[in-house]
């Protein structure tokens, strides 16, 4: 099973191991508690096809093929407003990999970043991303000459995908990195200012996105989807023999959150 993970997280049995860079292109798209659709009233929204239901987004990511961690960069946008007042920043941005999230093996990471938007700081936002087309591209075999690969039309459809608006389609298609319907548990004292605030175990739902819980969106659905990736940079670099013992941990951990699911 330990092996099984190990594979899913595209982490090589041996000693060394690749973290690679990315620049991505996405969309985020705020959903209300019901799983409606809450429009983007900045005019900027509107440059794109999806007429302010969803929010055009770029950044960065960093992926570590030994540990199954990454962070990221979300370039600031604006959100409901067209002032500077308005603009909406991820800040802190990391994710795991867990596998199925309930001990086996699978493609689910696990993100959290902080919120900034209005004056409002550090609003906790975790969710539960499916990054099989991340995977699917053996990340941990990648070397510079995958500088320059293009990831895009291959993973899992968002759980946003779809929903309409205005008659209107919100289609997204295929994602490396998609949002899913699966909520995280809010860790305990968890509130404004916290990161990471949400970890296991999952908690089934049928909305995008997790549930914030603080801020001025309580009970809101921040869905980021990365629609495609651009391979910038890859590093090989050694891992301390002590590091493979984090896959044991690992299953350690969905474990503890799969006994506790089943009580």
């Amino acid at each position: 099973l330990a092996l099984a993970v190990t594979a899913s997280l595209g982490v090589p049995a041996s000693a060394s191991a690749v973290v690679i860079d990315y620049s991505f292109n996405g969309a985020f798209t705020m959903l209300g508690g019901t799983g409606a659709l809450t429009k983007n009233t900045a005019k900027s929204a509107y440059v794109t096809p999806w007429y302010g239901q969803r929010t055009a987004i770029t950044g960065t990511m960093q992926f570590d093929t030994a540990t199954g961690k990454g962070t990221g960069t979300v370039t600031p946008f604006l959100f409901f407003g067209d002032t500077p007042a308005f603009t909406a920043s991820a800040t802190n941005i990391s994710f795991t990999a867990i596998g199925d999230g309930m001990g086996g093996p699978g493609t689910l990471v696990l993100g959290n970043m902080g919120f900034d938007w209005n004056g409002t700081l550090g609003i906790p936002v975790s969710l539960v991303m499916d990054a099989a087309g991340l995977f699917g591209t053996n990340p941990a075999g990648m070397t510079a000459a995958n500088v320059g690969q293009v990831i895009s039309g291959v993973g899992a459809l968002p759980a946003s995908n779809g929903l309409i608006a205005k008659g209107v389609n919100m289609v997204l298609g295929a994602s490396p990195i998609a949002t899913t319907t699966w909520n995280t548990t809010a860790l305990a004292g968890a509130g404004m200012g916290s990161n990471p605030s949400g970890g296991l175990p999952l908690i089934a739902d049928t909305i995008g996105g997790s549930p914030m819980i603080a801020g001025p969106f309580l009970g809101f659905n921040a869905n980021f989807d990365v629609l495609s990736m651009t391979v910038t940079n890859v590093s090989a670099v050694p891992v301390p023999a002590a590091v493979w013992l984090l896959g044991s941990g690992l299953l350690g951990l969905v474990g503890v959150a799969r006994r506790k699911m089943a009580a």
